[in-house]
Formats: structure tokens, sequence, C-alpha cells
């Protein structure tokens, strides 16, 4: 049975829909459409009233069959509105995975496979990816493999999944004890931000997100660096307003470095800033770290191991400091992750060319360090190793 629902803001929660209407009626985010520089030019719509864009795509693709992915929580809030607005034109039929990282593998990719070819998906096929970055990378990893690649497009429903994960090709899982460790490029269709998918998503993961706004104003410097100091100090961050500005600033950031390599292959390896360390810990903490909990200690991490080896003064350090200072609420490093796994986990990193261990690192803010032609800097283990001492020291 499917509630009839009007628009989206009918779709939330009855404790939601006064925040929700506030925000909307300010008109805070007026709908955009910007053309990713990444290769393949995807669209990206963002803006109060995005979702409702998705029938005049899915009309101009035509598809035979229409395949929704989403996982149990954000189709228990927004699946109604999904299906009334799609169906019964474009009869979707809705895949459901699990939520959380920890989902984000093999036997979960093998079955929303199997459930494309089961339920007879074509070459003329498309899926619609409804939900965070999990769904996201799931769905377009799946929908890249079925017949060596179908139609997809993404419609993320967190902060995290809008302003950060749609601004990139990578399609992606993990394995083999590491993250992303297998996955490609594919481009999707289009990408729908709407930022009224925000009034559900409690502080915590909406705090998580930030981290990448910051790690980006870190990587840029200037006037990025000096607008996330406001964006801050103004207070009212976490807000409806607040978090509309959040979503086009962060587009603003991921477009900048994509012009700079719109393949991902090269200077664009510079958004893993923090991701070698952050990755091992996210993973090891098996769900009790966010995505962007752990990257704020691998921030944390690298900033102090580029300083250590001469790289990153100690007055640039300290502006890095400040700004990371701002996240109020970070989780510490759970106690029984031991430096010994993380420098094991940092050893998988997906960014690896060669043998040892090589960083994203700072030599001031907005001035990633190159190292020949590369931004990867190869780093001695004992070094890392004492960073993680001093830092774990820190936390205590």
């Amino acid at each position: 049975m499917v509630i009839q629902v009007g628009s989206l803001s009918d779709a939330l929660p009855e404790n939601q829909k006064g925040a929700q209407k506030d925000s909307s009626s300010s008109a805070l985010m007026p709908l955009e459409t910007w053309i990713s520089p990444l290769s393949g030019g995807m669209p990206i719509h963002f803006g109060d009233g995005a979702a409702e864009k998705l029938p005049e795509l899915l009309t101009t693709l035509a598809p035979d069959k229409l395949f929704v992915v989403s996982d149990p929580h954000v189709f228990d809030l927004y699946g109604a509105f999904l299906v009334q607005m799609l169906g019964p034109r474009f009869a979707p039929e809705v895949i459901l995975v699990p939520e959380g990282e920890n989902e984000k593998k093999m036997a979960n990719l093998e079955m929303l496979c199997g459930e494309l070819f089961d339920r007879g998906a074509t070459k003329s096929s498309v899926v619609l990816n409804f939900g965070g970055g999990v769904v996201l990378n799931l769905g377009g990893l799946a929908a890249s493999l079925v017949y060596r690649g179908i139609r997809f497009l993404h419609v993320p429903t967190t902060l995290m999944s809008q302003s950060d994960v749609i601004v990139s090709n990578k399609q992606g899982i993990n394995f083999a004890g590491g993250k992303n460790r297998l996955g490609l490029f594919a481009v999707p269709q289009a990408a729908f931000c709407d930022p009224r998918f925000f009034a559900t998503e409690s502080p915590r993961p909406l705090r998580a997100a930030l981290v990448e706004y910051c790690k980006n104003a870190l990587l840029l410097g200037g006037a990025h660096y000096d607008n996330a100091l406001a964006a801050f100090e103004a207070g009212d961050i976490l807000s409806p307003r607040g978090l509309r500005r959040l979503l086009r600033y962060s587009l603003e950031q991921k477009f900048e470095i994509a012009r700079l390599d719109p393949t991902e292959r090269a200077f664009g390896l510079v958004l893993e800033y923090g991701h070698t360390v952050g990755h091992a810990v996210e993973f090891l903490s098996q769900g009790r770290l966010l995505h962007g909990e752990a990257v704020y200690h691998g921030i944390m991490v690298a900033g102090k191991l580029s300083n250590a080896l001469g790289y990153f003064s100690d007055a640039e350090h300290a502006r890095q400091k400040d700004l990371l200072g701002r996240l109020q609420g970070i989780p510490a490093i759970p106690a029984d992750i031991s430096v010994g796994q993380i420098l094991q986990g940092a050893q998988k990193d997906n960014k690896k060319r060669d043998k040892g261990l090589a960083f994203i690192l700072l030599e001031a803010i907005g001035k990633p360090r190159q190292n020949g032609t590369s931004v990867l800097t190869p780093v001695p283990e004992a070094a890392l190793q004492q960073a993680l001492l001093e830092y774990r020291d820190a936390l205590l």
C-alpha cells in the first residue's frame, strides 16, 4: 500500500515539518544545475525541489525497467513519496540493502547484482540509488557491473553524500580488510541533491560531514579557509539555512579541485587528505566511528606527521588545528584499536602506488605537498608510528 504523499515536505515526520517550512519559505536554496568538471560531465541538480525533477529526466531516459536501490531507514522515511512520484508511470521496483558502512561488502554487491538479473534488468534499464554513501557506492558499482554497465543515477539523502560523495565517479566497496579496495570509475546520468532530506538527519552524521568540508578548506586555503572559519563563527552552521550554505560551499570546493583533475587520478588525490589513517581507523572501528569522524583523526595525524617531517611549519600546523578545533563532539579513536593495527591498516590504503607508505601532506594551508609530479609523499613507517603514538597519548 502506498501512502499518499503530495511532496517531499509532506513526507517529513510531524516534528520536522515546522523547521522545514521555515527553511523553504525563506527560499534558502533556489534550484540550480551545475555540470561536473569530472570526465563525463554529470549534471548535478541541487536546491529545494531537486527531488521533484526526477520524473523529467526519467522521461528522457525512457527505461524499460526502473530499479530503486535504498536502505530500510531511508525508504521508511521517504519511500512512499518516491514511489508515488515515480509510479505508476515508471513502476519502480525496490531493492533494499542493509544500512551501515559494514554492509558495503561483496555479499551485498552479489545480492544486489543477483536481484537485478532475477528481476529482468536489461541494457535499457535504469538504477536509481536513493540513500547515503553506502547505498550510492553499492548501487553505483552494481549498475556498472551488470551487463558491463547499465545507466544509473544518484539521489543522495545525507549531507555527506550530497556534499562529498556525488562529486566523484568512483563506485566501490570494502574488501579484504580495507576501505574501497574494489571498484571502478563510472559516470552517473545525474545527481539530485535536495537539502530537505537533511531535516531527518541526526546531529552526529551532520557534524561528521563537516569534517570533509573543513578538509577541503585546508586543501584550498585562501577564501575557502576564511569562509570555513566564518561559517563556524556565525553559530548556525547546522541550522536549515546554515546547512544549505554548507552544501553550496562544499560543491564549490569539490568543483574547484575537480577542474584541476577531471580524471580523479592525479592532483584530485589530494581529496584523500587524512584518509590513509582515517580509512584504517574507520574499518577497524566496525561502525563505532562514522567516516567523517575517522577522517578527522586521520587529518590530525597527517598534520602532526607533516610537521614532524619538517614540511608543515608550526604556524601553519596551528592554523589547521584552529579550524579543526571548531568541530565539537568528535568521538575519540576506540581504546581497543592499537597503533599497530592502524599501521597495518594503513598499508592497505587504496592510493598505494608502490611498496611502503605514501601520504597526502600539507606544506601550508592551501598548499598540498608535491613529490615531483605526484601529490603522494613516501613516509617512513617509524615516523607514522611516532605520530600515532603521540596523538593517541594526547587523547588519553
